[in-house]
């Protein structure tokens, strides 16, 4: 149960951060980070297939 807490509170975390870059840094950076977020995920599902 202490682990599961624990992740939920990481996850909560990472999200209150992106928020607060959200409001400061500009669009084009989160298209960006946007594009490396699916090219990695892109790789990720060709190596588990």
């Amino acid at each position: 149960m202490k682990r599961h807490t624990r992740t939920i509170g990481c996850i909560v975390m990472c999200c209150g951060v992106f928020v607060i870059l959200s409001l400061v840094l500009p669009t084009s950076f989160w298209w960006f980070m946007l594009g490396v977020f699916l090219f990695c995920l892109g790789i990720s599902i060709m190596k588990r297939r």
